[in-house]
């Protein structure tokens, strides 16, 4: 990859195309010539798809009249509809998640200039340089799982809409929406919470395996923010040693949140003398409330079963978030994962018990 494109990906500001990009913004021109043709086979045009995009998951669809940049810059989950009619400007990475539904003649720009235009165009410019005369910068455009975007919506460089959102139709979306949000207007403001799309249950045997996979997911993914590399591959691997989570579930309560498809998306647990052994959240689902619902069932089981005071070995991770809950750092400590010793900190929280 050349350096002038790895800039522009990071959203520096650029004036060249560098040959790479070209090449690709040519190609992906000719797949969209055959694509967008009245008639064509769906299978033909599926294929083509798999060739213009960076992935396209099963049961996704994208109407006529398509248009996109780069296209391997573009990335759809699975279960996604993009209506006719729709631009996907990909200078920069847009990533659409699963059972996404947008409307037609809706348009999204990762490409960005700057606002003054003694720096939006370059002075003396040669056309023999090689270089445009304008410059350019590109954000990232993110749109997570089960969001629904009306029709003509434009959203601008570096937007990201959480899970479970509406957007209305018509609306300019220039700043981030958070999960579970019905937003609408110009400029786009959030006009509605939405409950969370999940349940709650105990956790049973036939759940280890996606717990399993969970836990090391996001350890592996999200901690990895305030951990090295080495830190959390170790970590994660106290899931493997055989009979640990059979182990758990025998002696800890636990409590596992399903999306409408029944797959887990986040457990807790709590042993009787009320440590709170375990809270993690799919990576995929950060942000969306889950690990504040399942927190206040754990609470609630604590104060129902006669629990006085929470206390836990907070990741630095997850920290911020258990203070906003009121919980109290004790102590900051090198505790072990599987065989190195990882910062955490010891916290607590008195239980609020109703009287009689």
């Amino acid at each position: 990859m050349e350096i002038n494109y790895q800039q522009f990906l990071s959203g520096e500001y650029c004036n060249r195309l560098d040959a790479e990009v070209l090449e690709m913004i040519n190609r992906t021109g000719k797949l969209l010539a055959r694509f967008n043709i009245s008639g064509i086979p769906e299978e033909e045009k599926h294929d083509l798809l798999k060739l213009m995009l960076g992935n396209i998951g099963r049961h996704t669809t994208v109407g006529n009249n398509f248009t996109c940049q780069c296209g391997k810059h573009i990335f759809l989950g699975e279960k996604t509809v993009i209506n006719m009619n729709c631009t996907l400007m990909d200078e920069n990475y847009i990533r659409i998640g699963n059972r996404v539904l947008v409307a037609p003649n809706v348009q999204l720009y990762t490409a960005i200039h700057p606002v003054d235009a003694c720096e939006r165009f370059v002075s003396n410019w040669k056309e023999s340089s090689g270089e445009l005369f304008f410059r350019t910068r590109s954000l990232p455009i993110t749109i997570g799982n089960d969001v629904w975007i009306g029709g003509g919506t434009i959203i601008l460089p570096g937007v990201t809409i959480g899970n479970n959102c509406v957007i209305g139709a018509g609306s300019l979306v220039n700043k981030s929406i958070p999960a579970n949000s019905v937003a609408v207007g110009n400029p786009c403001r959030i006009i509605r919470r939405l409950e969370l799309a999940v349940t709650f249950r105990s956790a049973t045997v036939s759940d280890i395996p996606e717990m399993k996979a969970l836990f090391c997911d996001t350890v592996l993914n999200v901690n990895a923010r305030d951990y090295t590399l080495e830190e959390v591959a170790d970590w994660a691997s106290c899931g493997n040693r055989p009979g640990h989570w059979e182990k758990l579930l025998a002696t800890l309560h636990f409590i596992v949140t399903c999306d409408a498809e029944g797959c887990i998306v986040g457990f807790s647990s709590i042993r009787n003398d009320g440590y709170l052994h375990s809270m993690f959240i799919h990576k995929d689902h950060q942000g969306e409330g889950i690990a504040t619902a399942l927190l206040q069932r754990i609470e609630a089981y604590a104060t129902e079963h006669g629990i006085r005071e929470i206390t836990s070995e907070v990741s630095i991770t997850a920290r911020p978030f258990f203070e906003r809950k009121g919980y109290v750092v004790e102590q900051e400590q090198r505790a072990r994962a599987n065989h190195l010793c990882l910062t955490n900190y010891k916290m607590r929280k008195y239980c609020k018990h109703q009287s009689i």
